[in-house]
């Protein structure tokens, strides 16, 4: 039993009966969806201890805040701290402030976080998911709260909410073309770890590309790594130290596509000469580099205004829907091919 005090909380009855906070709170709202006999089982716990609801913060909870949350799995690659800031700034002009929430790339602290937005009574949700997210599941709990949400970039593989999407087939197919164009013949991919599937989409435009243009596909020329500058670098040795070397790389990010120019340039490669490089994300750190980095764009600011436009319109129409928007990407040339 819990200790004698003068409040009883939810989260006190749903201790006492080993469920989450949330089920309790639905239940006692006769909100969601609760069985009857577990809402009964609740009810009767709350009263045995003398729960009274805060009606003060009832009331406040029930009415509509002015405050849209953002959830992506990492706030340090460049894209998603540009979506974040840029989202921000076309909220906030339109009378929402923000709230930030980073999952760490782990599905248990996203899960925990969606817990929390119920009770920040948030009135909206953006959000990428992790690169092990497979499931819309635990999303349901905004959905019986009728609090609209969007999935940006990233989303469930089988996602019934409204979502905004990159083509990212077509960018990597885009950028595989461009390479042969210029004469490359060997193009290797630098992939990652990751399974989701924008970096499979990725992979499967690069296959097409090369099939399309009667090039053999090359297990060995495609690897898989790490997310950041250095395994770039590593990436690069790797490839550079096969028998048959590539003459052109795709990078699945930017910042590996940096680290790789970083690698040929200390081995003595020309770079396009030698070996052309693309990357992904037009992360302004690919203008800082020699030669400039070749990139794939995926038009942030697409991507935010339709996610916050799409978002919008549920929120106003007091309905949850179901749409996806699809931002086709575009080649942005530079020194690099």
């Amino acid at each position: 039993m819990i200790e004698k005090r003068n409040t009883v909380t939810i989260k006190d009855v749903a201790r006492e009966l080993g469920i989450h906070h949330v089920t309790v709170s639905r239940a006692l709202r006769n909100t969601g969806s609760v069985k009857k006999e577990t809402r009964d089982q609740i009810k009767k716990k709350a009263s045995e201890l003398g729960y009274k609801p805060n009606r003060l913060a009832q009331n406040f909870r029930n009415k509509r805040s002015n405050v849209l949350a953002v959830v992506v799995p990492d706030l340090r690659p460049y894209f998603f701290s540009k979506f974040v800031s840029d989202f921000m700034n076309i909220a906030q002009e339109a009378g929402y402030s923000v709230m930030i929430f980073q999952s760490s790339e782990k599905t248990g602290v996203e899960k925990e976080i969606i817990d929390a937005l119920i009770g920040y009574r948030v009135t909206g949700v953006v959000a990428s998911v992790t690169k092990d997210t497979v499931y819309e599941s635990h999303f349901n709990i905004l959905r019986d709260e009728n609090i609209p949400y969007v999935f940006f970039d990233r989303a469930p593989e089988q996602a019934e909410a409204t979502q905004v999407l990159v083509n990212n087939f077509q960018g990597a197919y885009e950028a595989v073309v461009a390479m042969i164009k210029s004469g490359k013949r060997k193009i290797a991919y630098i992939s990652t770890h990751y399974q989701h599937k924008i970096f499979r989409d990725r992979l499967d435009g690069y296959k097409q590309a090369l099939k399309d243009n009667n090039l053999p596909y090359i297990k060995e020329l495609v690897i898989k790594g790490g997310f950041f500058m250095n395994d770039g670098f590593d990436q690069a040795k790797k490839l550079m130290d096969l028998k048959e070397k590539p003459d052109g790389i795709l990078a699945v990010r930017d910042e590996i596509g940096i680290g790789v120019i970083k690698y040929l340039k200390k081995i003595g490669f020309r770079i396009p000469e030698d070996v052309a490089v693309i990357g992904f994300d037009n992360d302004p750190m690919g203008v800082a580099c020699e030669p400039e980095l070749t990139t794939v764009a995926q038009s942030i600011p697409s991507m935010v205004s339709s996610s916050f436009d799409l978002l919008i319109r549920q929120i106003n129409s007091n309905t949850l829907s179901f749409e996806k928007k699809i931002i086709e990407p575009s080649i942005i040339y530079r020194g690099s091919v």
